[in-house]
């Protein structure tokens, strides 16, 4: 993206200038080398012709990126300050190229790599949710790779925090390609399946070389983008090498409307890892943040703007055991529910709509696998929404099922702990929507009637306060 006049890159003492490395919305990065201790570093530095809010943010940037950059799969965070000529600038680890969209235009990756790298990333945006802090441009061009050829989440500019819905200038620094309905048509505020959704089209990259919706070698414009990202069923992946197991978890990531996703980012690791296992592959650890208070019911969300809540815990590193279900059928991705029309399609119809993607669409689609320095946006978690800091409430194990002899499907489980004293609820797992209807047992069996090719289950286990768990899901062929 290329901006207004700038000035050259500052002198900053302790650091000699090398090169400019990119740019993007409101600052540009350059490689410097740190003298102590000796090293490269990339410096994203504020332009000279931006002031008032969005200082306020480069500011914020740097102390939210400074809660979670210790993470091993977030870009490294080193120092901030302000240069001799005013300019607000962030030391950051440098990572040299190329970054995944630069890898997928040349060559996708294969299912073992896809895997890996997304749970790895999966981990890094668990670890911002549990912070309060929502990416919101999650996508190739922000993967970068370390020198060990580590993947790591990079670009955590800010463009605008939760609350009241988003004006189109702090929409600016999000990117068509990758974005969920939601967020092309202004109809929420971020929340976690805004991550989730971004996250399963960056997978779909990593298989395909484009993002789901796009055609390669098409020019089309950014407006036909985004109607077909609201209303169009997500296309198939068009690589028979893909497990029909990791079509239904993308398509239940790229649920058109947030509810039908996963809930959470380690609920998405999880169904990842499961396929890890169904394919015999080592399971990849998910990087949690954990202080040592994760049993603590009463906890909160951090106070992003607290300057004494800068303290960091360790990580854990999370290789949960893998129940493989049954090996499912090919998910029907073009389905006639998919197609459907949703209340995100009809909202894209509106005047206000057309508006609103007329007015960002000229910054929007810059943001691309060709952006050299691309900028993200995130958010913050509302109060009061969750508690994703406090103590979680463990799904059932050992989910399994079978055709009874009655053309039923019973499923059991075992309890998710000793002495369990809550219950459990249940429900039919369609993939690519929520089911609303869900029923409550105290045992630890359920039947479902045998549906077309595939019957699954979602079980979620309740503690006598109300929590309810992440879902365990197993399916079962039903031919």
């Amino acid at each position: 993206m290329t901006g207004s006049p700038h000035a050259a890159h500052p002198e900053i003492p302790g650091y000699t200038y090398l090169r400019e490395l990119g740019a993007g919305g409101y600052s540009r990065v350059y490689l410097y080398e740190q003298h102590m201790p000796r090293r490269e570093v990339a410096v994203k530095v504020m332009d000279t012709d931006v002031a008032g809010s969005s200082a306020s943010r480069f500011e914020s940037e740097a102390n939210l990126m400074a809660k979670v950059s210790s993470h091993p799969a977030i870009l490294s965070v080193f120092g901030a300050g302000v240069s001799a000529d005013g300019r607000p600038f962030i030391v950051m680890e440098y990572c040299p190229p190329p970054q995944l969209g630069m890898r997928l235009r040349q060559k996708v990756m294969a299912i073992p790599e896809t895997l890996d790298t997304a749970i790895r990333i999966a981990g890094a945006v668990e670890t911002a949710h549990r912070a309060g802090i929502i990416h919101r441009d999650i996508k190739p061009a922000n993967i970068l790779f370390t020198v060990y050829r580590r993947p790591v989440l990079a670009d955590f500019g800010i463009s605008a925090m939760t609350g009241p819905r988003d004006t189109p200038n702090e929409l600016r620094g999000m990117s068509v390609p990758w974005a969920p309905p939601e967020q092309l048509v202004g109809s929420s505020n971020a929340e976690p399946a805004t991550d989730v959704y971004s996250l399963a089209a960056t997978i779909y990259a990593m298989l395909t070389g484009h993002s789901p919706f796009e055609t390669p070698g098409s020019s089309e414009g950014v407006y036909e983008l985004a109607r077909r990202i609201v209303k169009d069923a997500v296309p198939p992946l068009g690589r028979p090498d893909v497990p029909a197991s990791l079509v239904r978890v993308l398509t239940v990531a790229l649920a058109k409307e947030p509810s039908g996703r996963y809930r959470t980012m380690l609920s998405f690791a999880r169904a990842l890892q499961q396929i890890q296992g169904e394919l015999g592959l080592s399971t990849t650890a998910v990087d949690l943040y954990d202080d040592g208070e994760q049993d603590n019911p009463d906890r909160t969300l951090l106070d992003v703007d607290d300057p004494e809540a800068t303290r960091l815990g360790v990580f854990s590193r999370v290789e949960e055991p893998v129940v493989v279900p049954a090996d499912p059928q090919p998910a029907a991705v073009d389905s006639e529910e998919a197609a459907r029309p949703r209340p995100l399609a009809r909202l894209l119809a509106g005047a206000a709509v057309v508006v609103l993607v007329a007015v960002v669409a000229g910054a929007l689609y810059a943001s691309h696998f060709e952006d050299p320095q691309p900028l993200a946006t995130f958010a913050t978690l509302p109060p009061g929404r969750s508690d994703p800091l406090g103590g979680t409430v463990p799904e059932p194990r050992n989910l399994q099922g079978a055709v009874s002899a009655n053309g039923q499907v019973v499923f059991t489980w075992d309890p998710p702990e000793d002495e369990w004293s809550g219950d459990y609820l249940y429900r039919s797992d369609v993939a690519g929507q929520e089911n609303e209807s869900q029923e409550r047992t105290d045992g630890t069996s359920a039947s479902l009637p045998a549906q077309e090719g595939t019957t699954c289950i979602a079980v979620f286990s309740r503690r006598q306060d109300g929590r309810t768990s992440e879902a365990a899901r197993a399916c079962v062929p039903t031919p």
